[in-house]
């Protein structure tokens, strides 16, 4: 037999474990090294106005976890004053909140449905490019539908002008992924809609997208709603691993979708 190998000893190479600090009961912001957790109670904790995500999804699963094992991954935030500094209109949709989530909405939401008190969150102070950094965060956990992409997208274009290479460079996805996202850009309003709510399929949306904007419909609308076509279901947080990789495989698939946090926690479960 070969050498077997630790996997909790894969996983610490090279990480130390965080600490985590409980933030009180002030509504002042802590001021900690952004690489380590600190505890903050929900109430302080104001919703990114730019989220790219507009549903958050498959909530129940994820909120019976955080339930029983609590929030695993640290959530993203940055101090009320400096999201301000840097996104001035929307002061009235943060409101008094000392901290605005950029990363970790539904651990949120699902946090909420526990009936949590508080979540570790790790403390940014830079938030003049939060709607790309969540949106390449996302995309890149396939955390949102087509249409959400491809709105995202087109707001970083506009927003930083860059062009459909650079956006996909931005985000780690081909030129081919963001034009075809952006294609969806093209379909009329309402049928944006019908998309959103799955009411056309993806692929009917892209084929009608490449008409002119008075010549598209829906398929087969004679004046009768369509039937709703089914959402595909999404695993959400849900890490694939092959079963027959080697350690170092399944470590490397680990430390590709989790944050720092996440590893310290299944290090602790592993030492169990």
């Amino acid at each position: 037999m070969g050498r077997r190998t630790d996997l909790s000893s894969l996983l610490s190479s090279g990480a130390a474990a965080p600490a985590t600090e409980t933030a009180g009961e002030g509504t002042q912001p802590v001021a900690r090294d952004a690489a380590h957790p600190v505890t903050v109670a929900l109430a302080d904790l104001a919703e990114n106005p730019d989220n790219p995500r507009h549903e958050l999804r498959d909530l129940d699963g994820l909120a019976e976890t955080v339930r029983e094992r609590g929030v695993l991954q640290a959530l993203g935030v940055v101090p009320r004053a400096v999201f301000l500094a840097a996104h001035p209109h929307h002061e009235e949709a943060v409101g008094r909140a000392p901290y605005v989530v950029l990363h970790g909405h539904r651990r949120l939401a699902a946090a909420r449905m526990a009936g949590l008190d508080e979540v570790p969150v790790l403390v940014r102070e830079d938030a003049s490019r939060t709607d790309e950094d969540a949106l390449i965060e996302n995309v890149q956990r396939d955390d949102l539908t087509e249409l959400e992409q491809a709105q995202a997208i087109q707001g970083l274009i506009k927003s930083y002008g860059y062009s459909q290479r650079q956006v996909a460079a931005r985000i780690g996805k081909t030129q081919g992924f963001v034009s075809q996202r952006l294609s969806l850009m093209k379909l009329r309003e309402d049928l944006q809609e019908a998309l959103a709510d799955g009411r056309v399929s993806v692929e009917d949306a892209r084929r009608i997208a490449r008409l002119p904007q008075e010549e598209q419909t829906l398929p087969g609308d004679t004046g009768t709603p369509p039937p709703t076509v089914p959402k595909a279901r999404r695993d959400y947080g849900v890490i694939k691993i092959d079963s027959r990789g080697t350690p170092e495989e399944v470590v490397e698939s680990l430390r590709r979708h989790l944050a720092p946090a996440a590893l310290d926690r299944i290090l602790e479960l592993l030492a169990r």
